[in-house]
């Protein structure tokens, strides 16, 4: 190969590896929702479980998990701003980044996630619902919140 084929080979390698990172390169405010996908997605897994469609529950769960890791990660490289984390994340989220590891952390959301979403589904009125009712409410809430639609590809 001569030196002329060598160098283009070079630049076009070069030109393709800056375009691909700039097209994977994400903003604030896609980080900041990642955040709130994660809580989100942890929330209508419960509601999926809850219902017993464990399929659901288990994509829902790892979907939210993978954003929460992504979240955290670029939470921790200060490459989300200020605004955008009050506009897009629930609060709630930021008290619980505390912990040894980014696991831990997602386990303290993934539980608050689900306590917050199984809330109205267990009482009503400060009565234990019957476990169909629960169900029915679950099944509502999961309609009502577009989980089937969470992590999908558009």
């Amino acid at each position: 190969m001569d030196n002329i084929k060598q160098k283009r080979i070079i630049i076009t390698t070069i030109l393709l590896l800056m375009f691909a990172n700039f097209a994977v390169a994400q903003t604030s405010k896609e980080h900041a929702a990642m955040g709130a996908e994660a809580w989100s997605a942890f929330e209508c897994s419960s509601l999926a479980s809850h219902i017993k469609d464990s399929k659901e529950g288990e994509r829902l769960f790892l979907f939210g998990y993978e954003q929460g890791k992504k979240f955290i990660r670029a939470l921790k490289a200060n490459k989300i701003e200020k605004e955008d984390i009050s506009n897009g994340v629930p609060m709630i989220m930021l008290l619980l980044l505390e912990g040894p590891s980014e696991d831990f952390m997602l386990g303290r959301i993934y539980e608050n996630a689900q306590e917050h979403a199984l809330e109205k589904v267990f009482k009503t009125d400060d009565k234990f619902n019957s476990e169909q009712f629960q169900k029915d409410i679950a099944k509502s809430e999961f309609r009502k919140r577009n989980c089937q639609f969470i992590g999908k590809q558009k």
